[in-house]
């Protein structure tokens, strides 16, 4: 039995060329009908999206390009400060962009046309006819983590690239060589610890490095389990994101760990994972005050 469109669509991700369509066995006149039923929407010449694409990647489509830097990074479920920016790799022989305004130099943000969504242009990409066996709307990781070195904050760099160690994309020997290749000089050097647990703990975690302090992450303790950073081997650390600890169940749980850790003589700061976030250097300093009243 021939796929359906739409199915054939949904398996590469939700987005997909005429051509990737119809080599699945799909008619032409199928397609055409998927579309009129609105199964499927025509986001760009020969590229059509079914329901499951998500608004960023059909933004990308749309101008020409596909997921590129930390929005293709954030789609393979990679740690990335969240930004309302789609960014947008393109190659170096991409034409037609459709773009609401001719690219020059300008205040007034880029978007597609038909859509209010902002983009941020990556001429990063390789040629159209290179693409073999990769997704039409997102580049491979590795291309999305060399966009990331290049274009984001050494902090949010560090942080990408451990989440990748994390989720098994790079073993961690392969990400610090892929990072000196790839991170350009005013963010080197750059070391990975492979032990980080979020994206928020490598922010927090580059601050302490950069003022000097002492720390080992996910540390084991009997009976409490792993603590995100132990200071100077007498203060614990623990970044809390709402997702993880705000309810009832987390909150006593929490607070008996940190019982037990005092018990041993080891107080804990907590900080909110919101906090890091918003200013990872204010955070460090805060651990550095912490650290300082136990003198």
């Amino acid at each position: 039995m021939t796929a359906s469109p739409a199915h054939v669509v949904a398996s590469h991700g939700g987005i997909a060329t005429r051509d990737l369509i119809l080599a699945a066995g799909v008619r032409g006149v199928d397609l055409l009908r998927a579309v009129r039923a609105g199964e499927l929407a025509r986001v760009r010449r020969a590229h059509y999206a079914g329901p499951e694409a998500s608004a960023a990647a059909v933004s990308a489509v749309r101008v020409g390009g596909r997921l590129g830097c930390v929005s293709a990074a954030a789609s393979y479920g990679i740690w990335t400060e969240r930004t309302p920016t789609v960014h947008v790799a393109l190659p170096a022989n991409a034409a037609r962009l459709r773009t609401n305004r001719v690219l020059v130099p300008s205040e007034e943000p880029l978007t597609p046309d038909r859509h209010l969504t902002e983009v941020r242009l990556h001429w990063s990409d390789i040629a159209f006819g290179a693409r073999d066996a990769e997704d039409v709307w997102r580049v491979p990781v590795e291309r999305a983590l060399a966009d990331v070195a290049r274009c984001r904050p050494r902090s949010e760099v560090a942080a990408a690239f451990e989440s990748a160690v994390t989720l098994g994309f790079l073993e961690i020997g392969a990400a610090q060589r892929f990072l000196d290749d790839a991170a350009p000089e005013r963010i080197r050097p750059l070391g990975l610890s492979g032990r980080d647990g979020s994206g928020i703990e490598t922010l927090l975690a580059t601050e302490l490095r950069e003022l000097g302090v002492p720390f080992i992450q996910q540390v084991p303790f009997d009976g409490v389990g792993f603590v995100d950073f132990l200071v100077a081997g007498r203060l614990a650390v623990e970044t809390d994101g709402f997702a993880h600890h705000g309810d009832r169940e987390a909150f006593v749980r929490d607070r008996r760990r940190d019982e037990e850790l005092l018990r041993r003589g080891i107080p804990t700061l907590r900080l909110a994972a919101s906090d890091v976030l918003a200013d990872p250097k204010a955070a460090a300093l805060r651990v550095v005050q912490a650290l300082a009243a136990l003198d």
